[in-house]
């Protein structure tokens, strides 16, 4: 069964924790971003079965553009990197869409840009 979700928010990349003498934090902004996917994800449901999954990350086209450039757009390879875009959903997932992020036995992440900002998330339950 696939189950998907698409989650109007500007996508944010997973960053290196923040260490003070008081200890490790994450930027609140990220936090924040890790809390509204959680909250979507929760309509999906949960499964313990092994899953595929695949993120698109949109990013609206900028303003600046012409209007030939609008009309195909380049693909996205300005920062943030992929890596980071997908580490920051699989963690938000984690114990919410699935028990663990062992289960995960393919991962398909692609950034392009959009009409709009937003992340899609589609999860394949495999059926052993």
């Amino acid at each position: 069964m696939i189950k998907s979700v698409t989650i109007p928010i500007r996508p944010v990349p997973a960053p290196r924790p923040r260490v003070t003498k008081f200890g490790a934090y994450n930027d609140p902004k990220y936090t924040k971003y890790k809390k509204t996917i959680q909250f979507y994800l929760k309509m999906l449901g949960y499964t313990e079965n092994p899953v595929a999954v695949v993120l698109m990350f949109k990013y609206k086209i900028p303003k600046s553009w012409t209007k030939k450039k609008k009309l195909s757009p380049p693909q996205h390879t300005a920062k943030p990197d992929i890596d980071n875009l997908v580490k920051s959903v699989m963690d938000a997932m984690n114990g919410i869409a699935y028990k663990d992020d062992g289960q995960v036995v393919s991962v398909y992440g692609v950034k392009m840009y959009s009409d709009k900002d937003e992340v899609v998330i589609k999860i394949t339950e495999i059926k052993e």
